[in-house]
């Protein structure tokens, strides 16, 4: 039985990603398993350190932004800029702006512009840094210039968890659609750490690949050689609306999410719980609240980062809730990088369009999947789909866990 909450309804979509800069494109270069890995190069690296990047191309920021904006917001406002202007441009008329809402994840925020001003006080003293510093790098900042920008006077509401940010923010946004506090919610996720600072800070923790022999290949989930993710920046938003608000004459829509969970490892800072306990209950609770059985999936989309713990917890949670019934497994991170609070959002817009065409894009940069695995992970080329729902998960440091249900338009009777 279905719970007796409405379901919510996708009714725009945007992102800004290293495989592409709107979600035709995206979902081109998933669906080739086309990889976007570049080694990152900066003179400032000690010698013989090196680390690879997966950046956005192609975006120009003054295409969403005044020349004065440009100057001033950081590289990961106007990526979220973008991509929500992308999103609320297939979007109708919109409801008055107190019954607006946002909800943004941020993983670290605005991570360049906060080095470059600590640069400026150390080479230039107090009065070298800019006053607008607070303001930019708070991190409510993106939710606050996305509420100026597309007149949101509702609820506007900041989730940093982890990795897990963009996906949980989708899951408050249609927390607050149930809960009647929004007629329409701007929900998604933005980071881009490929600035030198947080690349070091990442470096030192040891969790990231350093395949820069061969790039295309260092981003590879599930892969019985992965030995690390690969940073990428990016963003991801949808405009969600309560199903039975959804005008008949209006653009029909991506998708539907119909149930979300969030859960706690409470295992350990950074490494995930072992035999995946907390991700398993996170999934499990996401499938009760949309009252989806696991033989009912089409596919899971995977956090699959890529690192070797994080996979293995991730494989074991997923074998233990789908069993013999386990659908096809796909994960994107081989494509886009880790793209941090952006990934959950933008993989959730992902698995709508895989529902949508009945096609499960193939894990970039996988050659051989790890024996230890009983999964039935894509790899090399898309795989047709059964309809059916999706599993979308998304996993943080700090034991964070979230986990969305779609279904794709029309599946909700």
């Amino acid at each position: 039985m279905r719970p007796s909450r409405v379901p919510v309804a996708v009714v725009g979509a945007g992102v800004k990603t290293p495989a592409g800069n709107d979600v035709g494109e995206l979902w081109e270069n998933l669906s080739t398993g086309r990889p976007s890995a570049e080694v990152f190069e900066d003179d400032r690296l000690p010698q013989g350190a090196a680390a690879l990047v997966c950046r956005v191309s192609g975006f120009d920021p003054g295409t969403y932004l005044t020349p004065v904006e440009v100057r001033r917001l950081d590289r990961s406002h106007a990526l979220a800029i973008g991509a929500a202007a992308d999103a609320l441009a297939q979007c109708g008329e919109l409801p008055v702006p107190a019954r607006r809402a946002v909800v943004c994840g941020i993983g670290l925020g605005a991570a360049a512009t906060y080095e470059e001003q600590v640069s400026r006080l150390l080479e230039r003293g107090a009065h070298g840094v800019s006053p607008l510093t607070i303001p930019m790098v708070m991190p409510s900042s993106v939710a606050a210039h996305l509420s100026l920008r597309f007149g949101f006077g509702g609820p506007c509401l900041t989730v940093s968890a982890a990795c897990a940010s963009g996906a949980a923010a989708i899951g408050e946004g249609v927390e607050l659609l149930r809960r009647g506090a929004a007629d329409i919610v701007l929900a998604g996720g933005v980071d881009s750490l490929v600035n030198y600072g947080a690349m070091c800070c990442f470096m030192r923790l040891d969790a990231m690949s350093r395949n820069v022999s061969c790039p295309g290949l260092a981003s590879r989930p599930f892969d019985t050689d992965r030995d690390g993710f690969v940073m990428g920046e990016g963003a991801g938003f949808v405009v969600l609306q309560r199903l039975e608000d959804v005008r008949a004459s209006g653009p029909e829509p991506l998708g539907l999410v119909l149930g979300h969970a969030s859960s706690a490892d409470a295992h350990h800072l950074v490494a995930p719980s072992p035999d995946g306990e907390g991700a398993l209950r996170c999934m499990a609770l996401a499938l009760a609240d949309a009252g989806v059985q696991p033989c009912d999936l089409a596919h899971v989309n995977a956090h699959g980062t890529s690192t070797v713990l994080n996979d293995r917890a991730e494989a074991a949670a997923l074998t233990d809730l789908l069993g013999a019934s386990c659908p096809p497994v796909t994960a994107v991170k081989g494509s886009t990088g880790h793209m941090i609070a952006g990934s959950g959002a933008v993989e959730a817009i992902v698995s709508l369009v895989s529902l949508r065409q009945r096609l499960v894009p193939p894990v970039a940069g996988l050659r051989t999947v790890d024996p230890e695995f009983d999964l039935d992970i894509v790899q090399r080329t898309p795989r047709q789909g059964p309809p059916g729902y999706a599993l979308s998960n998304s996993f943080g440091f700090g034991g964070t866990n979230t986990a969305l249900v779609l279904a794709a338009w029309g599946s909700a009777g």
